[in-house]
């Protein structure tokens, strides 16, 4: 299994995590996303978009910040996948949130 299919299925299973938090989030435009992008290409435009989404925000509020996209493009194992560029945007909007890695 490539790289890519490792982060498409790590993203999957997040959004299975998603939908079944109390209340469920249902992350539909990201599954869109990843539907017409993949799920790197996908979390490549989600970032450098320069909005900060609502599942972003909303997934940070209920202490689960680490279902955000933003999240996983920070971890060093997903590193080969981004840019500095992606990178750099995920851990601003991560820093914005306060939130810090664990």
């Amino acid at each position: 299994m490539s790289l890519e299919d490792e982060f498409e299925a790590a993203c999957s299973e997040a959004i299975d995590v998603c939908n079944k938090l109390s209340p469920p989030y249902h992350p539909t435009a990201w599954q869109a996303m990843i539907k017409s992008y993949g799920a790197v290409e996908a979390a490549r435009r989600l970032v450098v978009s320069g909005d900060i989404q609502t599942g972003f925000e909303r997934l940070v509020r209920a202490g689960r910040p680490e279902l955000t996209i933003e999240y996983a493009m920070t971890d060093p194992y997903w590193r080969p996948l981004f840019g500095p560029q992606h990178r750099e945007a995920a851990q601003w909007r991560l820093d914005r949130a306060n939130v810090a890695r664990r």
